[in-house]
């Protein structure tokens, strides 16, 4: 398979699968969150087995085996972008993580949580979404060129 579709492959799964895959661990923990569900048992076991399936199925993405000619600079820019965002993608499923371990500490009264923990781990997830949303943002600017002169050369050409 040609480099660069192997390029645009593992993107397009990436956002495809893994970042759709969150959003709905992210949107099940917002549900969780919600005032209405104050009272309600939450499912703290399987809010962290889904971030943590996310975080695996990240993980899965390897495009160090993909073979970029060393001319190709732009080839090696959405490589390295890519990357960048996995390593976001990580930080983010990790912190979740931790938000959601100490919640459900508090929760069955194993741990003692300050709502300054609470707090401060929030602010961590903050943090780390902002980062994964810029490094997105780096992202998508490289790729969509990418992606664009990958589809040029692909294009019908008319004859005359």
């Amino acid at each position: 398979m040609d480099y660069k579709k192997q390029i645009i492959d593992k993107v397009e799964s990436f956002y495809l699968d893994v970042v759709e895959e969150f959003k709905e661990a992210e949107m099940q923990i917002i549900k969780d969150s919600k005032f209405k569900m104050i009272f309600k048992k939450k499912n703290y076991d399987g809010n962290i087995e889904h971030l943590k399936k996310c975080k695996k199925m990240a993980l899965n993405i390897d495009v160090d085996d993909i073979k970029i000619p060393a001319d190709d600079r732009m080839a090696r820019q959405v490589v390295k972008a890519f990357e960048k965002c996995l390593v976001h993608f990580n930080n983010l499923c990790d912190t979740h993580t931790r938000l959601q371990m100490g919640l459900k500490g508090k929760a069955e009264n194993k741990e003692q949580m300050k709502f300054s923990d609470y707090k401060e781990l929030f602010q961590k997830v903050q943090t780390a979404r902002n980062s994964l949303n810029s490094a997105l943002h780096e992202m998508d600017l490289v790729y969509t060129d990418y992606a664009y002169d990958e589809d040029e050369d692909t294009s019908i050409k008319y004859v005359e």
